[in-house]
Protein backbone atom coordinates (compact mmCIF):
# COMPACT_ATOMS: atom_id res chain seq x y z
CA UNK A 1 0.00 0.00 0.00
CA UNK A 2 1.58 3.26 -1.10
CA UNK A 3 1.69 6.01 1.52
CA UNK A 4 1.38 3.62 4.47
CA UNK A 5 3.72 1.96 6.93
CA UNK A 6 2.84 -1.05 9.03
CA UNK A 7 4.14 -2.42 12.34
CA UNK A 8 2.90 -5.87 13.33
CA UNK A 9 2.80 -7.24 16.87
CA UNK A 10 2.51 -11.04 17.14
CA UNK A 11 2.77 -13.57 19.96
CA UNK A 12 4.70 -16.82 20.20
CA UNK A 13 1.69 -18.80 21.42
CA UNK A 14 -1.40 -16.64 20.82
CA UNK A 15 -2.93 -16.67 17.36
CA UNK A 16 -4.14 -13.09 17.25
CA UNK A 17 -2.21 -10.17 15.79
CA UNK A 18 -2.11 -6.38 16.18
CA UNK A 19 -1.31 -3.92 13.42
CA UNK A 20 -0.39 -0.26 13.66
CA UNK A 21 -0.90 1.40 10.29
CA UNK A 22 0.38 4.93 9.71
CA UNK A 23 -0.59 6.93 6.65
CA UNK A 24 1.15 9.88 5.03
CA UNK A 25 -2.01 11.95 5.55
CA UNK A 26 -1.54 12.01 9.34
CA UNK A 27 -3.81 9.12 10.32
CA UNK A 28 -3.03 6.09 12.49
CA UNK A 29 -5.07 2.87 12.54
CA UNK A 30 -4.83 0.32 15.37
CA UNK A 31 -6.17 -3.00 14.10
CA UNK A 32 -6.69 -6.24 16.01
CA UNK A 33 -6.99 -9.46 14.02
CA UNK A 34 -8.14 -12.74 15.54
CA UNK A 35 -8.81 -15.95 13.57
CA UNK A 36 -11.71 -16.66 15.93
CA UNK A 37 -13.59 -14.08 13.86
CA UNK A 38 -13.04 -16.02 10.61
CA UNK A 39 -16.34 -17.86 10.14
CA UNK A 40 -16.51 -20.60 7.51
CA UNK A 41 -13.37 -19.20 5.89
CA UNK A 42 -10.80 -22.00 5.60
CA UNK A 43 -8.85 -20.36 2.76
CA UNK A 44 -8.58 -17.06 4.64
CA UNK A 45 -7.53 -18.91 7.81
CA UNK A 46 -4.77 -20.82 6.03
CA UNK A 47 -3.38 -17.64 4.48
CA UNK A 48 -3.58 -15.80 7.81
CA UNK A 49 -1.58 -18.48 9.63
CA UNK A 50 0.96 -18.44 6.83
CA UNK A 51 1.38 -14.70 7.40
CA UNK A 52 1.51 -15.20 11.17
CA UNK A 53 4.29 -17.81 10.86
CA UNK A 54 6.24 -15.46 8.63
CA UNK A 55 5.91 -12.53 11.05
CA UNK A 56 6.88 -14.70 14.02
CA UNK A 57 10.07 -15.88 12.37
CA UNK A 58 13.30 -13.94 12.08
CA UNK A 59 13.64 -15.02 8.47
CA UNK A 60 13.34 -12.64 5.54
CA UNK A 61 11.84 -15.36 3.36
CA UNK A 62 10.17 -18.75 3.79
CA UNK A 63 9.34 -20.77 0.68
CA UNK A 64 9.51 -17.66 -1.50
CA UNK A 65 7.10 -15.84 0.85
CA UNK A 66 8.51 -12.61 2.31
CA UNK A 67 7.65 -10.50 5.31
CA UNK A 68 6.47 -7.75 2.95
CA UNK A 69 4.08 -10.25 1.37
CA UNK A 70 2.61 -11.05 4.78
CA UNK A 71 2.16 -7.37 5.64
CA UNK A 72 0.63 -6.61 2.25
CA UNK A 73 -1.90 -9.43 2.64
CA UNK A 74 -2.93 -8.21 6.10
CA UNK A 75 -3.14 -4.60 4.96
CA UNK A 76 -5.06 -5.21 1.77
CA UNK A 77 -8.37 -5.89 3.51
CA UNK A 78 -8.18 -2.48 5.21
CA UNK A 79 -7.88 -0.59 1.94
CA UNK A 80 -11.10 1.39 1.48
CA UNK A 81 -12.85 1.13 -1.85
CA UNK A 82 -13.10 4.42 -3.74
CA UNK A 83 -16.60 5.85 -3.71
CA UNK A 84 -18.72 7.62 -6.25
CA UNK A 85 -18.07 10.82 -4.30
CA UNK A 86 -14.35 10.51 -5.07
CA UNK A 87 -15.13 10.26 -8.78
CA UNK A 88 -17.70 13.05 -8.93
CA UNK A 89 -16.07 15.50 -6.55
CA UNK A 90 -12.25 15.32 -6.90
CA UNK A 91 -10.14 16.82 -4.12
CA UNK A 92 -8.10 18.92 -6.52
CA UNK A 93 -9.21 20.66 -9.71
CA UNK A 94 -6.82 22.36 -12.10
CA UNK A 95 -7.93 24.54 -15.00
CA UNK A 96 -5.29 24.64 -17.71
CA UNK A 97 -4.75 26.06 -21.17
CA UNK A 98 -2.35 25.30 -23.98
CA UNK A 99 -0.35 27.89 -25.88
CA UNK A 100 2.48 27.71 -28.40
CA UNK A 101 5.59 29.90 -28.52
CA UNK A 102 8.25 29.46 -31.21
CA UNK A 103 6.67 26.16 -32.23
CA UNK A 104 6.92 24.84 -28.68
CA UNK A 105 3.77 23.79 -26.82
CA UNK A 106 3.41 25.59 -23.49
CA UNK A 107 0.73 24.24 -21.15
CA UNK A 108 -0.03 26.50 -18.22
CA UNK A 109 -2.41 26.60 -15.27
CA UNK A 110 -5.08 29.29 -15.09
CA UNK A 111 -5.86 31.19 -11.92
CA UNK A 112 -9.46 30.00 -11.71
CA UNK A 113 -11.52 27.03 -10.61
CA UNK A 114 -14.29 27.71 -13.13
CA UNK A 115 -13.69 24.95 -15.67
CA UNK A 116 -16.90 25.57 -17.61
CA UNK A 117 -18.06 21.95 -17.56
CA UNK A 118 -21.52 20.97 -16.38
CA UNK A 119 -22.10 19.91 -12.80
CA UNK A 120 -22.55 16.13 -12.35
CA UNK A 121 -25.72 16.88 -10.39
CA UNK A 122 -29.16 17.20 -12.00
CA UNK A 123 -31.10 19.72 -9.93
CA UNK A 124 -34.78 18.95 -9.38
CA UNK A 125 -37.50 20.64 -7.35
CA UNK A 126 -38.31 19.60 -3.78
CA UNK A 127 -41.74 18.27 -4.74
CA UNK A 128 -40.15 15.79 -7.15
CA UNK A 129 -37.68 14.65 -4.48
CA UNK A 130 -40.48 14.09 -1.96
CA UNK A 131 -42.42 12.03 -4.51
CA UNK A 132 -39.27 10.06 -5.34
CA UNK A 133 -38.71 9.17 -1.68
CA UNK A 134 -42.18 7.62 -1.54
CA UNK A 135 -41.36 4.78 -3.91
CA UNK A 136 -37.59 4.29 -4.10
CA UNK A 137 -34.86 4.73 -1.44
CA UNK A 138 -31.69 6.63 -2.17
CA UNK A 139 -27.98 6.56 -1.42
CA UNK A 140 -25.48 9.38 -1.13
CA UNK A 141 -22.47 9.23 -3.49
CA UNK A 142 -20.23 8.46 -0.51
CA UNK A 143 -22.29 5.30 0.15
CA UNK A 144 -21.59 3.86 -3.30
CA UNK A 145 -18.33 1.90 -3.55
CA UNK A 146 -16.73 1.62 -6.98
CA UNK A 147 -15.37 -1.66 -8.37
CA UNK A 148 -12.75 -1.88 -11.08
CA UNK A 149 -11.20 -4.94 -12.69
CA UNK A 150 -7.84 -3.23 -13.20
CA UNK A 151 -6.09 -0.99 -10.63
CA UNK A 152 -5.03 1.37 -13.41
CA UNK A 153 -8.68 2.16 -14.15
CA UNK A 154 -9.54 3.32 -10.62
CA UNK A 155 -11.22 6.76 -10.72
CA UNK A 156 -10.21 7.05 -14.38
CA UNK A 157 -12.88 5.06 -16.19
CA UNK A 158 -16.53 6.03 -15.63
CA UNK A 159 -18.12 3.96 -12.85
CA UNK A 160 -20.21 0.97 -13.88
CA UNK A 161 -20.09 -1.88 -11.36
CA UNK A 162 -20.60 -0.64 -7.79
CA UNK A 163 -21.36 -2.07 -4.36
CA UNK A 164 -23.85 -0.72 -1.84
CA UNK A 165 -25.13 -2.17 1.43
CA UNK A 166 -28.78 -2.80 2.15
CA UNK A 167 -30.51 -2.18 5.49
CA UNK A 168 -29.21 -5.51 6.85
CA UNK A 169 -25.64 -4.56 5.93
CA UNK A 170 -25.45 -7.11 3.12
CA UNK A 171 -23.45 -5.96 0.08
CA UNK A 172 -25.40 -5.64 -3.16
CA UNK A 173 -23.67 -5.38 -6.53
CA UNK A 174 -25.32 -2.88 -8.88
CA UNK A 175 -24.88 -1.18 -12.21
CA UNK A 176 -24.58 2.60 -11.94
CA UNK A 177 -26.24 4.64 -14.66
CA UNK A 178 -25.54 8.32 -14.53
CA UNK A 179 -28.22 10.84 -15.42
CA UNK A 180 -27.39 12.78 -18.56
CA UNK A 181 -26.85 16.31 -17.26
CA UNK A 182 -27.06 17.74 -20.78
CA UNK A 183 -30.71 16.59 -21.03
CA UNK A 184 -31.70 18.39 -17.83
CA UNK A 185 -34.19 17.35 -15.14
CA UNK A 186 -37.06 16.65 -17.54
CA UNK A 187 -35.30 13.64 -19.06
CA UNK A 188 -34.43 12.25 -15.62
CA UNK A 189 -38.04 12.64 -14.49
CA UNK A 190 -39.34 10.88 -17.60
CA UNK A 191 -37.08 7.86 -17.12
CA UNK A 192 -37.88 7.65 -13.41
CA UNK A 193 -41.60 7.86 -14.20
CA UNK A 194 -41.33 4.76 -16.41
CA UNK A 195 -39.31 2.91 -13.78
CA UNK A 196 -41.90 3.85 -11.16
CA UNK A 197 -44.66 2.38 -13.31
CA UNK A 198 -42.63 -0.82 -13.69
CA UNK A 199 -42.11 -1.01 -9.91
CA UNK A 200 -45.80 -0.45 -9.18
CA UNK A 201 -47.08 -2.75 -11.94
CA UNK A 202 -45.86 -5.82 -10.06
CA UNK A 203 -44.65 -7.43 -13.27
CA UNK A 204 -43.62 -11.00 -12.45
CA UNK A 205 -39.91 -11.84 -12.19
CA UNK A 206 -38.01 -14.16 -14.56
CA UNK A 207 -38.74 -16.31 -16.42
CA UNK A 208 -41.99 -14.42 -17.11
CA UNK A 209 -40.21 -11.12 -17.74
CA UNK A 210 -36.54 -10.17 -17.86
CA UNK A 211 -36.48 -6.49 -16.92
CA UNK A 212 -33.53 -4.66 -15.43
CA UNK A 213 -35.23 -3.08 -12.41
CA UNK A 214 -34.29 -0.01 -10.43
CA UNK A 215 -32.74 -0.80 -7.04
CA UNK A 216 -32.00 2.70 -5.71
CA UNK A 217 -31.26 6.23 -6.84
CA UNK A 218 -28.16 8.23 -5.96
CA UNK A 219 -28.80 11.72 -4.59
CA UNK A 220 -26.65 14.57 -3.45
CA UNK A 221 -28.71 17.05 -1.44
CA UNK A 222 -31.50 18.33 -3.68
CA UNK A 223 -29.92 16.93 -6.82
CA UNK A 224 -29.90 13.59 -8.62
CA UNK A 225 -26.71 11.83 -9.65
CA UNK A 226 -27.82 8.53 -11.14
CA UNK A 227 -29.59 5.22 -10.73
CA UNK A 228 -28.57 1.81 -9.40
CA UNK A 229 -29.81 -1.33 -11.12
CA UNK A 230 -29.27 -4.84 -9.81
CA UNK A 231 -26.15 -6.17 -11.52
CA UNK A 232 -26.57 -8.73 -14.30
CA UNK A 233 -23.58 -10.91 -15.16
CA UNK A 234 -23.60 -10.51 -18.90
CA UNK A 235 -22.33 -13.10 -21.32
CA UNK A 236 -22.71 -12.14 -24.95
CA UNK A 237 -24.95 -12.59 -27.97
CA UNK A 238 -27.48 -15.40 -27.90
CA UNK A 239 -29.40 -17.21 -30.58
CA UNK A 240 -32.18 -15.52 -32.52
CA UNK A 241 -34.79 -18.02 -31.35
CA UNK A 242 -34.11 -17.52 -27.66
CA UNK A 243 -33.86 -13.74 -28.05
CA UNK A 244 -37.21 -13.66 -29.81
CA UNK A 245 -38.93 -15.77 -27.18
CA UNK A 246 -37.47 -14.01 -24.14
CA UNK A 247 -37.75 -10.43 -25.45
CA UNK A 248 -41.25 -10.90 -26.85
CA UNK A 249 -42.49 -12.32 -23.54
CA UNK A 250 -40.98 -9.41 -21.62
CA UNK A 251 -42.43 -6.84 -24.03
CA UNK A 252 -45.84 -8.45 -23.70
CA UNK A 253 -45.68 -8.02 -19.92
CA UNK A 254 -44.67 -4.37 -20.28
CA UNK A 255 -47.32 -3.60 -22.88
CA UNK A 256 -50.05 -5.29 -20.84
CA UNK A 257 -49.41 -2.62 -18.20
CA UNK A 258 -49.28 0.20 -20.75
CA UNK A 259 -45.49 0.61 -20.43
CA UNK A 260 -43.43 1.42 -23.52
CA UNK A 261 -39.79 0.35 -23.78
CA UNK A 262 -38.95 3.20 -26.15
CA UNK A 263 -35.29 2.85 -27.08
CA UNK A 264 -35.47 -0.63 -28.58
CA UNK A 265 -32.07 -1.61 -30.01
CA UNK A 266 -29.51 -4.38 -29.67
CA UNK A 267 -27.39 -2.41 -27.17
CA UNK A 268 -30.37 -2.35 -24.82
CA UNK A 269 -30.73 -6.12 -24.71
CA UNK A 270 -28.34 -7.67 -22.23
CA UNK A 271 -27.59 -11.38 -22.30
CA UNK A 272 -26.83 -12.94 -18.92
CA UNK A 273 -24.69 -15.98 -18.11
CA UNK A 274 -27.77 -18.21 -18.45
CA UNK A 275 -28.41 -16.98 -22.01
CA UNK A 276 -31.52 -15.03 -21.00
CA UNK A 277 -32.21 -11.67 -22.66
CA UNK A 278 -32.86 -8.72 -20.33
CA UNK A 279 -34.46 -5.48 -21.49
CA UNK A 280 -32.61 -2.46 -20.14
CA UNK A 281 -32.73 1.33 -20.49
CA UNK A 282 -36.08 3.07 -20.34
CA UNK A 283 -34.74 6.53 -21.12
CA UNK A 284 -37.52 7.28 -23.57
CA UNK A 285 -35.35 8.16 -26.58
CA UNK A 286 -35.17 6.28 -29.86
CA UNK A 287 -32.23 5.39 -32.09
CA UNK A 288 -32.51 5.93 -35.86
CA UNK A 289 -32.05 2.69 -37.76
CA UNK A 290 -33.85 0.67 -35.12
CA UNK A 291 -37.17 2.50 -34.80
CA UNK A 292 -38.76 5.01 -37.18
CA UNK A 293 -39.14 8.48 -35.71
CA UNK A 294 -42.92 8.53 -36.20
CA UNK A 295 -43.21 5.23 -34.28
CA UNK A 296 -41.02 6.32 -31.36
CA UNK A 297 -42.66 5.86 -27.97
CA UNK A 298 -45.43 3.57 -29.26
CA UNK A 299 -46.32 -0.11 -29.09
CA UNK A 300 -45.71 -0.34 -32.82
CA UNK A 301 -42.27 1.21 -32.33
CA UNK A 302 -41.34 -1.40 -29.73
CA UNK A 303 -42.39 -4.19 -32.08
CA UNK A 304 -40.43 -2.63 -34.92
CA UNK A 305 -37.40 -2.31 -32.66
CA UNK A 306 -37.62 -5.96 -31.63
CA UNK A 307 -37.82 -7.00 -35.29
CA UNK A 308 -34.74 -4.87 -36.04
CA UNK A 309 -32.88 -6.53 -33.15
CA UNK A 310 -33.68 -9.99 -34.48
CA UNK A 311 -32.57 -8.96 -37.98
CA UNK A 312 -29.33 -7.74 -36.40
CA UNK A 313 -28.84 -11.12 -34.73
CA UNK A 314 -29.44 -12.85 -38.07
CA UNK A 315 -26.58 -10.88 -39.54
CA UNK A 316 -24.23 -11.62 -36.65
CA UNK A 317 -24.78 -15.39 -36.56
Amino acid sequence: MDGFSCDASVHETETDCDLIIRSNCGRVFYCHISPTQFLRSPTISREYFRCLDMLRSDEEEIDDFYQEDAEDWLLKSFEPLPTLAHYLFPQEIYVCALAAIDDQLKPHQLDTKDHGWSSPIVKVDNKSLVELDQWVPSYAPSDVNLCYDRPGDVLIKPPARVIVHNQEGTPVTCFFKRFGVSFGPSHAKEELAVLKRIAQAQIPPPPEAYICRLHRVVRDGNGLVGMLFVWIDKKGVLSRARAAMSSARTLQQLHSHGIIWGDAKADNVLIDKNDDAWIIDFGGNYTPGWVDEDKSGTLEGDKQGLASILDHLDGSE
